[in-house]
């Protein structure tokens, strides 16, 4: 075999064939990417919507329809904040980020009409460890905020006893204190963004 086919067969071939598969891989995936952005965007906007009603405390059906349905009816948006209306009176939802063990922590803070005494806490986004500091999303973690007014202290998981303490997640005390220090802002923000203060 002359060395030109073996060159050829050796070392041209082989790039041609990588940079084909590359090719092809790429316009795969973006083709992919282009034709479901308009579902993700749905998506992330139902999420962040249930974020809101959750920390408004207002009840909705668990489906994209419910969500939709709940947020239309109940919510109002105004610049930086949304304001929820019921029979326990105006609830006011800020949105607030901050740090977090690994990324930035964003989170849905809901206020009573004095804007210190929570109506709960949803986390629209974090990038915590899975399985430890990750567990902030979980219901029982969120729902320990609810009708409870900052400053909070950090205690051991499951021996929260005052007003004024919060469990913190066993194993990722660092991200329990991050999350702590960003729900201990959310009221001096709540006050600053709605009234100015």
């Amino acid at each position: 075999m002359s060395t030109q086919k073996v060159f050829y067969r050796e070392r041209i071939y082989p790039l041609l064939f990588m940079f084909l598969t590359t090719f092809f891989c790429i316009l795969l995936t973006a083709g992919i990417h282009l034709a479901t952005q308009d579902r993700a965007l749905a998506n992330e906007l139902s999420f962040t919507r249930k974020a809101i009603l959750d920390a408004g405390g207002v009840e909705y059906e668990n489906t994209t329809e419910g969500i939709e349905l709940a947020y239309k009816k109940a919510v109002k948006e105004a610049e930086g904040y949304f304001t929820t209306s019921g029979t326990s009176g105006t609830r006011y939802i800020i949105p607030l980020e901050g740090p977090g063990l690994w990324g930035t922590i964003s989170i849905m803070a809901g206020f009573q009409e004095d804007l210190s005494t929570f109506t709960g806490i949803a986390i629209v986004s974090q990038n915590e460890t899975p399985g430890l500091g990750a567990r902030i999303e979980e219901p029982w973690f969120t729902a320990q905020f609810k009708g409870k007014q900052a400053p909070f202290t950090l205690v051991e998981e499951g021996t929260a006893a005052t007003p004024s303490e919060v469990d913190a997640i066993t194993g990722a005390t660092r991200t329990s204190e991050y999350f702590r220090n960003l729900s201990n802002q959310a009221a001096d923000a709540a006050k600053r963004i709605i009234r100015g203060e």
